[in-house]
């Protein structure tokens, strides 16, 4: 008893001494520890975890009171030694929290990190490597025996705050480089083998994006292993997510399932500036919800259902990245009611990009699809698409005024929009006719023609459309790339009458020149003109 009251004894003096001698050193430890050490132990333990260097340029402030804290400013953590072009990430402000507990047993605990302006810079170099895996360097092979007195410190991060970044993803083999701006993420990362979550948003092409990721093992992704990942994201123009595996290894791999919505693939387009698209009625609603399987260059959406401007289409695509080529392949997608095969390839190993476009739909059904030519509308009916086309340039006006190939259709049981055809056809057969005998829609039981494209200039000679109330015959040429026509155009109208009309200027508000009238009843009117 005597034995354990002693100890108790001296249990209980000894104890406020601990007490007050922790609470002398965390008073008096910013006095007497240089803030610059403190860097210089952080610095080498980045750099021990993770095979990075970490360079603290401006001033760093350290206290303890009234808890662990650290401020360092210009801060840098680089990417790795070989073939990068710039570092992976400069902050202005770096400021730590720390847990104080678990600096009693060699362990650093971030309770809080925060970067104020920081600047996060992925990128692919020429071989391929990708900045952002960490490679923690292998111990060097020591001939020392261990006293079994050393200690391994822990390093662990709780919340991070990314304040005002700026995030840029750049690949060195083409030279592209993608940004966003006004960068604002609040991410937990309680370990490094619990999940991970980060949401927030960001500016691009001066509008806000909403940003939101969720890793299920941090630890196995910071060290290029796989990680169930979850990530979506949100705008004005369309919203993306994606749920599944993600790989970082050489090569990257990814499986899981993507979906993806916008209200107009033109705007959209327009405003990624991946190309410029005409002002009209096509690349409207577009979505797509698919199985995803991406492993290095070749990604997979299969059991894909998509809807471009109400047409459906359901299959699998491959897009294939080899060397400077891209191969899109459609093969047996269902489409439209009907079917559909097709491919794209897309070279860009010279001075300009070529691109060879081929497919066959066979039994497809649309609705309303936007014609826009020479007062004709929309097209509506059944039947079957073939194309074989090949062109390069450097813009789309380029491309499509470099297009060489051939084209055919054949559709039946459908209808023609064309409001302005009525008071055309009024003015040209004068009292013969009226606007109600021509409707906004013309009806027909077939409709075909072929085409050759030769330097962007397309030409047809067999155009035939037959209707129960209206026939006619075409043949002329439609410069692409100006959006010019010159076209002859031979409508005849059941029991009334037919005319011979050339069409010619901008296809979007032609002129039109009525060289003929042939009333049923037998009366010519040569050259009568339409103004």
């Amino acid at each position: 008893m005597s034995e354990k009251a002693g100890l108790l004894r001296k249990l209980l003096i000894s104890l406020p001494v601990a007490v007050a001698i922790i609470v002398a050193a965390i008073f008096a430890a910013p006095y007497v520890v240089p803030a610059s050490f403190v860097g210089d132990q952080i610095s080498s333990l980045v750099s021990q975890k993770t095979g990075r260097d970490l360079r603290i340029a401006g001033p760093i402030s350290f206290s303890l009171f009234p808890q662990p804290a650290l401020v360092a400013h210009d801060v840098t953590l680089a990417s790795p030694p070989d073939g990068f072009s710039t570092d992976f990430l400069t902050a202005k402000t770096v400021d730590v929290a720390l847990k104080p507990l678990p600096l009693l047993h060699g362990a650093i605990e971030v309770e809080q990190l925060t970067l104020s302006q920081p600047v996060i810079s992925f990128e692919v170099n020429k071989n391929g490597e990708r900045n952002w895996i960490f490679r923690p360097p292998q111990p060097k092979a020591s001939t020392t025996p261990s006293t079994g007195n050393s200690r391994i410190v822990s390093f662990s991060v709780g919340d991070v705050t990314i304040a005002d970044g700026v995030a840029s993803y750049l690949d060195d083999r083409d030279g592209r480089k993608r940004s966003l701006g006004g960068l604002s993420i609040a991410a937990s990362v309680p370990g490094l083998d619990v999940p991970a979550r980060a949401a927030g948003t960001a500016i691009f092409n001066n509008e806000p994006v909403k940003l939101a990721l969720s890793v299920a093992s941090p630890g196995e992704l910071r060290d290029g292993r796989a990680s169930g990942v979850t990530t979506e994201i949100a705008s004005a123009h369309g919203d993306f997510s994606f749920q599944g595996t993600v790989d970082p290894a050489d090569p990257p791999k990814a499986i899981g399932s993507t979906k993806f919505e916008t209200t107009s693939l033109r705007d959209l387009l327009n405003w990624t500036r991946v190309t410029a698209v005409p002002e009209d009625n096509q690349f409207g609603p577009l979505s797509i919800a698919a199985r995803v399987d991406l492993s290095g260059g070749k990604l997979t959406l299969s059991d894909a259902a998509m809807t471009l401007d109400e047409v459906e289409a359901k299959g699998t695509l491959v897009l294939v990245r080899a060397n400077d080529q891209l191969e899109l392949d459609l093969n047996d997608m269902a489409i439209a009611s009907g079917k559909g095969a097709g491919k794209i390839v897309v070279n860009s190993a010279g001075p300009s990009p070529t691109i060879a476009a081929s497919g066959t739909l066979t039994g497809i059904t649309v609705k309303r699809l936007s014609v826009g030519i020479a007062g004709f509308e929309t097209l509506s009916g059944t039947g079957d698409v073939v194309f074989d086309l090949t062109g390069s340039g450097k813009t789309v006006r380029q491309l499509v005024a470099s297009l060489n190939g051939s084209g055919r259709i054949a559709f039946t049981n459908g209808t023609v929009g064309s409001a302005g055809l009525g008071p055309l056809m009024q003015n040209t057969l004068g009292p013969a006719i009226n606007d109600k005998a021509i409707p906004r829609e013309i009806a027909y039981a077939s409709l075909s023609g072929t085409a050759t494209i030769q330097r962007g200039v397309l030409r047809n000679t067999d155009l035939k459309l037959n209707g129960p109330q209206l026939s006619a015959t075409g043949s002329g040429t439609l410069d692409l790339a100006p959006r010019r026509i010159d076209y002859l155009w031979l409508p005849d109208i059941t029991g009334l009458g037919s005319a011979r009309i050339v069409i010619s200027g901008a296809w979007d508000k032609p002129d039109y020149k009525v060289e003929s009238v042939n009333i049923t009843k037998g009366t010519t009117i040569p050259g009568l003109k339409l103004r």
